[in-house]
């Protein structure tokens, strides 16, 4: 497999990103002669055992970022052309969360997507190599949705993977690691996609689903360890999973695979959209952990050290990426991007229908009319609504319709051109991060 990456960073150098042994750890076995103040203590650490198991401890997780891509959501015109790539940006609140790009969590920098040409370009090519779009389109669950649709046209010669368009996080490494981080998003590949990939042509096999990068080395991008997702075609030419550790991150080192993850057991759904769920704790002992599944279901579950030789914190989250060394087009369809400081839904739980809860009813509506700097309005605050996994935010209607939505319990709306003496009704919902919405709020009145 050419598992040959590039990022092309502003200073236009270029680095390709090799390939991935599994190596295990082992512990130390000792025997120990059991003494009766011993038994008695193991006795009592059982009981503590099963009383544990029977009552859990409660796992909390916060939710830092969640899109839709819904109305107010856009993306820029391609920017910062350099030899072979460009940057395009997504900005705006999104309209359905609240939420707005860029994106901020874990003090990113830039989030939107690398365009990345196996040619050099500008801005009058780059529409032949790689086109992205915000559009609307059936869901998951069967609704109208937009996603963010993701085209990679050419990619080189087959087997020769080099145009790609991550839709990536970047970081600056001066900021520190990024220690625990869980995302999901729903995702689609095309009906055509297992036919795109082939094992008659070296190289031509595999497609990147996700990836992450560390950087930082002599204060440079380069990192020193990367924690991929791909998707390779079998000698049976089923699709199946591999997940991977190596220290290819752009570095000058000769290439070292830590651990990979073959599984087969779990199918890469196509022409469907599915939930891709993905978490690490980073560390360099035995509690670094790696996990990731797919409606539900664990197709990597790695514990143990994820540091590289440098200890170098993660920079460069592609989120996914339109990358293959198969036919052209690469297509990603996706939607309903969260990100989080932890499990959300439990340690090692899969949020693949697992929160059908709605959270409780706001209460304490009150109104306040205020004055802005451009026209009145009406401030809203109400008591915070509680939810078995997290709040993610408030819809706010007006006479029935919805007019906002907040991640917080206030909100002010500004009633530019109102006539005097109006009579104006106003509700909250709470909903969570899988769309949940509670029973609407005592309603509350107020005359303009």
């Amino acid at each position: 497999m050419n598992n040959s990456h590039y990022l092309l960073p502003t200073n236009n150098l270029l680095m390709p990103i090799g390939k991935a042994v599994l190596t295990t750890q082992f512990g130390t076995d000792k025997i120990i002669k059991p003494n009766t103040g011993m038994l008695l203590f193991v006795m009592m650490l059982l009981i503590a055992t099963l009383s544990f198991a029977v009552t859990p401890a409660a796992y909390a997780a916060n939710l830092l970022f969640k899109s839709n891509f819904g109305t107010g959501v856009a993306l820029t015109q391609p920017t910062n052309f350099y030899a072979n790539g460009a940057w395009q940006y997504l900005t705006g609140i999104d309209k359905e969360t609240g939420h707005s790009w860029p994106i901020k969590a874990f003090g990113a920098d830039f989030s939107g997507i690398q365009l990345i040409t196996v040619d050099p370009i500008n801005s009058t090519s780059i529409g032949n190599y790689i086109t992205n779009e915000v559009r609307s389109v059936t869901g998951p669950k069967g609704n109208t949705i937009r996603e963010l649709f993701q085209n990679v046209k050419i990619n080189g010669a087959l087997g020769q993977a080099g145009s790609q368009a991550p839709l990536l996080i970047k970081r600056p490494w001066t900021t520190g690691d990024v220690n625990n981080f869980y995302m999901t998003y729903w995702f689609k590949y095309p009906a055509d996609f297992p036919s795109k990939l082939t094992r008659d042509v070296a190289g031509a096999g595999w497609r990147t689903q996700f990836e992450i990068k560390t950087g930082g080395y002599l204060n440079t991008w380069v990192g020193d360890y990367r924690i991929g997702i791909t998707i390779l075609k079998g000698l049976d030419g089923q699709l199946y999973w591999q997940t991977k550790g190596d220290n290819v991150a752009n570095g000058p080192w000769p290439r070292i695979d830590y651990w990979t993850i073959d599984n087969n057991a779990v199918a890469v759904p196509i022409d469907k959209w599915f939930k891709f769920e993905v978490y690490w704790h980073r560390s360099g002992g035995s509690d670094g952990r790696f996990w990731a599944a797919v409606d539900g279901q664990v197709i990597a579950d790695h514990y143990g050290p994820n540091l590289g030789d440098y200890k170098l914190p993660v920079t460069r989250i592609m989120v996914n990426n339109p990358y293959s060394g198969g036919t052209a087009t690469i297509e990603s369809h996706s939607t309903g991007l969260q990100i989080w400081d932890g499990f959300p839904c439990g340690d090692g739980v899969s949020c693949y229908n697992y929160d059908t809860t709605a959270p409780t009813t706001p209460t304490s509506l009150a109104l306040k009319i205020s004055k802005y700097s451009t026209a009145a309005g009406v401030a809203l605050s109400w008591s915070k609504s509680s939810d078995n996994v997290a709040v993610a935010g408030y819809n706010i209607y007006r006479n029935g319709t919805k007019i906002g939505v907040t991640t917080a319990n206030t909100f002010n709306d500004v009633l530019s051109g109102s006539a005097k003496g109006a009579l104006y009704n106003y509700t909250v919902k709470a909903l969570d991060a899988e769309e949940n919405l509670s029973p609407a709020s005592a309603a509350a009145l107020v005359t303009y």
